[in-house]
Formats: structure tokens, C-alpha cells, sequence
């Protein structure tokens, strides 16, 4: 009796995990590049786990969703281009072969590629590595981390969506967070340590390494500013006077400068929305409050902006006549030194400051200005014809690009402006119909690549599928489509064209002034030899 009893028990066992074999039934798409994400539909998929993957053309593909039947997985980098097939492994059992061809990466026009993220809003602009490689906390908690050329590195998860924009040390650790959790995150994807404060309300301020190798941010509630090691250790925390509270989070980068010109970066600032009365702290870096300023209310959360003097920039509103202005406080003790008051009707963005001190922001939502705080002039005024976002600007300081939409309701676009006279230089057009139809728009500034090459623009998709969300990623090429390294123009970079500039060099010709510093010398020679050797996207 007990072994019949056995065997029966051994049969149904084996039953149901017959039952349980993975079937895919559909697949979003036959065709996707490399680090393509594609949706699997299907039974018999159960919860995931370590016994648990998809594979593409017999290659461990990373995974972001997992239900029994519903699986979201990036084609790996490395799978072979050409025709190969998906399969769904459970438990030891595979499932059938669906059909799927991989291949490269393709730009259009100025879009060098996209990202397809497996939630429908990516919240803040990215993070980015010395190395290059960009970091994206979106919501659901996934977590990115891409290359520059648009290669999925890894994917994990921190919490629920981000509630302070994701940083990258000097080393690469990405630091995110959600609600009161800090997570320090390595360039492999492993989470090297958390920080939870429980008295908190949540995370308010970018967690952001500092001059001195610390890391600086914000609570509000309990804590308010904190600092913490590279280890995770609490160095120390300033509730603020008057005490830091947040009238529902936005973001705000925690950002660093001199309090004396021609001093070194030694305070950080703190803004923060206390009931729609914004303040802005300034404290040392060992955590003493130097001063607190009322600059507000504002929808912004009182971001400043520093200038080379040290100047404090900050949107504020002043209720008595003026409105909306842009403020300059004294870094010493936060006292006004000058504020602009230019007619402002409904707001002010945050501000970009250029390499020469300009400041350029959003004012009204589509008129976009640039004034000089040198001698407090307006220096042009465009009134785009959109709802803009705060501009982003390029190394060289020559272009403005940002985010906007023609109107509420419509899909969005990528723009460039020149910042000598304000004028567009060209639009790129995010997919979409307008409402009640999906379309993407963009949700935060521009991240620009080190050698300004790039733009980076994170979105949001609304009204998407509400059982397949995702946005795009946008990688920008702010070029003029030449190549400087192709100095033969042929169209590809090699030899030929070390030797075409060597003649040019030799001679003496004005095309050898590489360096366009007025003088033809070894240091052009070497100028080229850079950019040869970083070739052409």
C-alpha cells in the first residue's frame, strides 16, 4: 500500500510539472537588434528564479519581467546577427523555438539609437561614467546600465521608481535611490551596499559625490542633508534651520560650489519646497548650515546654478509686484546681490549657465532666453512656438538642446538652438499621436556626452499599453554629420588620411591648423592624432 501509495504521488508529481513545460505563443517582434527588447506571451513560464532564463540563439538573455504568462527580454549583445530563435527554459524544460532575426543597431538622421526600456517613464535624465557607459533608473525600479554605442551592460533593480536622479562616481559606482533607500551600485551591476534612513520621509536631493570624495544629498524630515562615505557609512546629517521638508519630491541635484571667488568648491547646495516656500541651504562640507534663503514659491525646487564667481542663479518668485525673477545670491551668506526681473508671466525652468557665465532658461514655458550677468542685459529672447524643458548645453558652449512639445496634448520633440542668436537649428520628432492617441514625450534635460558629440534624453510614454509599458531612449547626434578625423573626406578613416594631413601639415597649408589656434605647430599634429584615433561614430 505505501508503495503504491508512493508511485502514485510520484506520477501525479510528474504530471504536473508536464503540465508546467513553457509554451511561447507569441513574440512582439521577428525582427530586433541587439539589446532589442522583445515581449514573450505565452504558458507555463511560473515565476522565474535561478532555474529560470531565456535564451537567444542559445545565448542567456537579460530579463525584466517574469510572470507565468508574460516574459520581457533584451537580445544579447553578443548573439549572432542573422536568422536564430527564442526559447523559454523553466525548470530544465525548454519551451518550442520561436523565429527571430537579429540585427545591428541603426541610426535615422540625427537619432544614433534608441533604447526601448521595459517601464513607461524613465523619470530623471541618466547618470554617466567617466567610461561613458550611461545608468537609467526608471520606474518599476529597473535599473540600466548602456553603453555609449546603445549595448545593454546589465539590468537589476533598486526599490520602486527613483525618487532623486541616478549619479556615477569618478569610478563608475552608480548611486540611485527610492523612498528612504541610498543604493551604491558597481559598473558590474552588484549592489555594493544600501543606506535606509527610517525617520525619513524619502530621498530628495541627488546623492552626489563631492570635492572631497564624500557623498552629499538630502532627506527631507528627520535627516534633512547627509553625508555619507563611498562605503555607506553616515558622516553626518543636518535636519536644516528652517527644517528641510519636500511639498511632494522632484528630484533636485545636489549641487556643489565655492563660497569666495577664486576659492575652491567648498559648500553644497540644498533646495528644497517647504510647503510651496522654496529654501535653499548652503552648508560646508562638514555639514554646518552657512546660510538659508527664501526663493520661492517656485515649481522647481529652488535648483541653483553656480557661476564661475561662485554667484548663486536661482528662479525665484518675489510676491511683492516683480513675480517671477531670475535671483543672483551672495555664496557667503545668501543675501541678494541682484535679481532680473524681465515680465515674466507664468514661470521660470532652472538654469543652464554657458562657459562665459550666460545663463539660458525657459521662461513663460516656450520663450527661451539668454542674459548676461556681467552687465544684467538681455542678450536674445526666442519665442519658440512649444512647451520647452530646461535646455542643456554643449561643452564648446555654441548649442542649446532640450525637449518640448508643440502644445499639450501632442507628441514631443528633440530641438537645437544656437546660443550666439537664439535661432533652431534643427528639430527631431518623437513618435505618436496626439491625445487621447500614445506618444512620447521627453521628461527631463539633456545629459551631453564629454566631447559634446552626444545628447542623451530619457522619456515618457503616455497613454501606452497599460500591459506593455516602455519608453524610449534617445542617443543625439549633435554633429554636423563631418568627421574631423577623415581629413582626405573619402568617407572612411584610416592611413590615407594620416598621410593626407602630414602633407598638409608640411606645407604649411591652413587645413593643417588643427587646432584652429592660428599657428600650424606639432601641437596640431598631436590634436589630430586624437581624433584619429577615436575614429568617427
Amino acid at each position: 500500500m505505501r508503495a503504491s501509495r508512493h508511485f502514485g504521488f510520484l506520477a501525479l508529481g510528474c504530471s504536473a510539472i508536464a503540465a508546467a513545460q513553457p509554451a511561447i505563443d507569441s513574440t512582439s517582434s521577428g525582427v530586433l537588434p541587439r539589446s532589442g527588447r522583445i515581449v514573450l506571451r505565452g504558458s507555463g513560464f511560473g515565476a522565474g528564479g535561478p532555474d529560470s532564463r531565456v535564451e537567444i540563439g542559445g545565448l542567456a538573455a537579460w530579463v525584466t519581467t517574469w510572470t507565468p504568462g508574460r516574459i520581457v527580454a533584451y537580445v544579447p549583445e553578443a548573439a549572432v546577427l542573422g536568422a536564430g530563435d527564442v526559447r523559454v527554459i523553466v525548470g530544465g524544460q525548454g519551451s518550442n523555438l520561436a523565429p527571430l532575426e537579429v540585427t545591428l543597431r541603426q541610426s535615422d538622421g540625427r537619432v544614433r539609437w534608441t533604447f526601448d526600456a521595459d517601464s513607461d517613464n524613465q523619470w530623471f535624465r541618466p547618470a554617466l561614467a567617466p567610461d561613458g557607459t550611461l545608468y537609467l533608473h526608471t520606474s518599476q525600479g529597473l535599473v540600466y546600465a548602456l553603453s555609449p554605442d546603445g549595448a545593454l551592460k546589465w539590468t537589476t533593480t533598486a526599490l520602486g521608481f527613483p525618487y532623486m536622479p541616478p549619479t556615477a562616481g569618478p569610478d563608475g559606482t552608480l548611486y540611485c535611490g527610492s523612498v528612504q533607500t541610498i543604493f551604491a551600485i558597481s559598473p558590474q551591476g552588484q549592489t555594493l551596499w544600501t543606506y535606509k534612513d527610517q525617520s525619513a520621509q524619502g530621498l530628495q536631493n541627488s546623492m552626489t559625490v563631492g570635492p572631497d570624495g564624500k557623498l552629499y544629498g538630502a532627506y527631507d524630515f528627520g535627516p534633512g542633508a547627509v553625508s555619507l562615505t563611498t562605503s555607506g557609512d553616515l558622516v553626518w546629517s543636518n535636519a536644516g534651520d528652517p527644517a528641510m521638508f519636500e511639498y511632494g519630491g522632484i528630484g533636485n541635484r545636489t549641487v556643489f560650489g565655492p563660497s569666495q571667488p577664486g576659492g575652491p568648491d567648498d559648500q553644497v547646495y540644498i533646495g528644497m519646497d517647504l510647503f510651496g516656500d522654496n529654501h535653499l541651504y548652503a552648508f560646508d562640507l562638514d555639514g554646518h548650515q552657512k546660510w538659508a534663503a527664501r526663493v520661492g514659491p517656485n515649481n522647481y525646487g529652488a535648483e541653483p546654478t553656480i557661476g564661475s564667481d561662485g554667484t548663486v542663479y536661482t528662479p525665484d518668485f518675489i510676491a511683492s509686484g516683480f513675480g517671477w525673477v531670475i535671483q543672483a545670491l551672495d555664496p557667503q551668506d545668501g543675501h541678494s546681490k541682484w535679481f532680473y526681473d524681465g515680465d515674466f508671466a507664468a514661470n521660470c525652468s532652472n538654469i543652464e549657465i554657458g562657459p562665459d557665465d550666460t545663463l539660458y532658461y525657459v521662461r513663460d514655458l516656450g520663450h527661451l532666453e539668454a542674459f548676461n550677468p556681467r552687465t544684467r542685459s538681455l542678450r536674445w529672447h526666442n519665442p519658440t512656438g512649444g512647451i520647452l524643458t530646461r535646455p542643456a548645453i554643449t561643452p564648446d558652449g555654441s548649442t542649446l538642446v532640450m525637449s518640448g512639445v508643440p502644445t499639450y496634448g501632442q507628441p514631443g520633440f528633440i530641438r537645437a538652438y544656437a546660443t550666439a542668436d537664439g535661432s533652431q537649428l534643427w528639430e527631431v520628432p518623437l513618435p505618436g499621436e496626439p491625445y487621447p492617441g500614445q506618444r512620447v514625450i521627453g521628461n527631463d534635460w539633456a545629459r551631453i556626452s564629454s566631447d559634446g558629440r552626444t545628447a542623451y534624453f530619457s522619456t515618457v510614454t503616455l497613454s501606452g499599453p497599460a500591459d506593455d509599458p516602455h519608453s524610449l531612449f534617445y542617443a543625439i547626434d549633435l554633429t554636423d554629420g563631418s568627421c574631423p578625423a577623415d581629413f582626405n573626406d573619402d568617407g572612411k578613416v584610416n592611413t590615407q588620411d594620416v598621410l593626407a594631413f602630414l602633407n598638409a601639415w608640411a606645407a604649411g597649408d591652413a587645413s593643417a591648423d588643427f587646432n584652429t589656434d592660428g599657428t600650424i605647430n606639432t601641437l596640431d599634429v598631436l590634436a589630430y592624432l586624437n581624433a584619429w584615433s577615436s575614429g568617427c561614430p
